[in-house]
């Protein structure tokens, strides 16, 4: 998908406005209105889709076509424009970016290669896959016989291309949108390319397929058990995700996961009719899409993480921002688990963010009536960190009221008879002015959270212009921007019709990364 930065921009305005972002003196530029204080955004100008993250040299690579790195994937430092050459007529969309160790393209030992899709103006000419070359980690090169995969197709974008070990072949997952699948090529050389195979016809087909990414993981507990997954974006806010085998020519999702998926009788997003499209879903949120993960070439057993863009295609051109549009979510650490269910994906953010934790507020249990402000834990702005424990026992709906103040809120609720988790931002902003903007965003989403040995985890991140909610130790995760008044800082807890115990509750206020 388009890592849409170029709109309306020219590439030599876009060089200049995103040159230096990060340095001293640039403090002030992060505090803008809306400005996210944990989660990297640009200094100015679109932020779309994460693409080419890879760890390499000791450094975090995110690459939105755009460029910034981090030794630690809290703070950042963004660099200059990296693309250079082209001849200006197409769009950069979304791809990724490989470490070529063993010179098999003949660039160079080491050189870093970029993955993107080519797009010309109009959506009506054939999208291909081009590549350009780095030997210094900062300028990328247009290679002069581009394309390198041109299948004549109008929807064929997004390549994750990597490294496969057993078959000693890079390989490319390359999604055909309208067509909801996800076709695999190999090559030697990273300069021609050869057909392998397909997969589809599993997961929802309502909606353009984009942003594939396969990679290979433990199960949690299960010594010498793996597992591929497959990520699919599902337009134009959501991820869905499959597990299986690939054997370097094919995946096969599993017999469990076709069940699954299969089943018109599962729920996977509250209550559903017979016979509804359903999916693995990453996040439940509206606002969590083309989600990448980092590559590890020098350490391929280092912990798996990804990040996502927190965005939604039917409102991000009118965000509120004056500074720019669009960021990514944290870092997530990401883990394979068994349930009674079957195996999931379970998520959490990266334990590095703790370094941003201010000095801790612990609140001890105490019975919810009603609505109450959350007293011992007032944030002097929304940039902060919630942990709490439920007694889901209870049959009154239960939750927070967060980013409370000038008659606004938004409403985080989960309702223990429907094991129904509920994010409620219908009178959540202040930007009211956009009736575009308003309509779209002005909503309410749902995730099936079920009880653990009668409770439930909630841990929530508040940002100026966002809020990421993991439950129960990071199976089910939602995700959504926000933009409220820097007044709307209120905390409040309810119980709906009868009380709720609230077992414990650990809060911190945390630092912006820019400072």
């Amino acid at each position: 998908m388009l890592t849409r930065i170029f709109f309306s921009l020219n590439m030599a305005l876009l060089a200049l406005l995103l040159v230096g972002s990060a340095k001293t003196g640039t403090a002030q530029l992060y505090r803008e209105k809306y400005r996210p204080q944990f989660h990297f955004s640009a200094a100015k100008g679109w932020v779309g889709d994460p693409d080419g993250l890879i760890h390499t040299d000791g450094k975090y690579h995110l690459f939105w076509w755009g460029h910034a790195v981090s030794d630690d994937l809290v703070y950042w430092k963004e660099l200059p424009y990296p693309m250079k050459g082209g001849d200006g007529t197409f769009s950069y969309f979304s791809g990724s970016v490989v470490v070529d160790h063993q010179n098999t393209a003949g660039f160079g030992e080491k050189a870093m290669i970029a993955f993107y899709t080519q797009h010309q103006p109009g959506d009506s000419l054939p999208e291909k896959q081009s590549i350009s070359i780095s030997t210094d980690r900062i300028n990328f090169n247009y290679y002069k016989d581009n394309p390198v995969l041109d299948v004549r197709k109008v929807f064929f974008r997004d390549p994750q291309v990597f490294w496969h070990e057993s078959s000693k072949k890079w390989i490319m997952a390359v999604a055909v949108p309208d067509q909801h699948r996800v076709e695999f090529y190999a090559s030697r050389d990273l300069k021609t390319w050869i057909y392998l195979s397909e997969f589809g016809g599993l997961g929802p087909a309502t909606s353009f397929w984009e942003c594939p990414d396969l990679f290979e993981m433990d199960i949690d507990g299960e010594p010498g058990k793996k597992k591929w997954v497959l990520l699919i974006g599902h337009g134009p806010n959501r991820v869905q995700y499959f597990l299986g085998d690939f054997d370097g020519k094919t995946f096969q999702a599993d017999a469990e996961t076709i069940r699954y998926l299969t089943d018109s009788n599962q729920v996977s997003n509250g209550p559903r009719k017979q016979g509804l499209q359903h999916a693995l879903w990453l996040d439940y949120g509206t606002d969590f899409y083309a989600t990448r993960s980092f590559r590890f070439p020098e350490n391929p057993e280092h912990e798996p993480v990804f990040m996502g863009w927190m965005g939604n295609w039917d409102y991000a051109r009118h965000a509120p921002s004056t500074w720019g549009k669009g960021f990514q979510s944290v870092p997530r650490s990401i883990r394979l688990k068994r349930f009674a269910e079957g195996i999931r994906l379970v998520q959490e953010p990266v334990p590095a963010l703790q370094k941003l934790r201010k000095k801790p507020v612990q609140v001890g249990a105490k019975t919810i009536n009603l609505t109450q402000r959350l007293a011992e834990f007032k944030p002097a702005q929304n940039t902060y960190e919630l942990e709490a424990v439920f007694d889901a026992t209870t049959t009154s709906a239960f939750g927070f009221n967060l980013l409370v103040g000038e008659g606004r809120e938004l409403k985080l609720r989960y309702d223990p008879v429907t094991s129904t988790l509920g994010i409620d931002r219908t009178n959540c902003t202040d930007f009211t002015s956009n009736n575009t903007f308003t309509k779209a965003f002005a909503s309410r989403m749902y995730a099936p959270v079920e009880k653990e040995n009668g409770q439930i985890r909630l841990h929530v991140l508040v940002d100026e212009s966002s809020i990421e909610v993991f439950t129960n130790q990071g199976k089910v995760v939602m995700s959504a921007v926000t933009y409220p008044s820097p007044a709307q800082t209120g905390i409040e807890l309810f119980s709906e019709n009868g009380s709720t115990r609230l077992l414990s509750l650990t809060a911190w206020e945390l630092k912006s990364i820019w400072n």
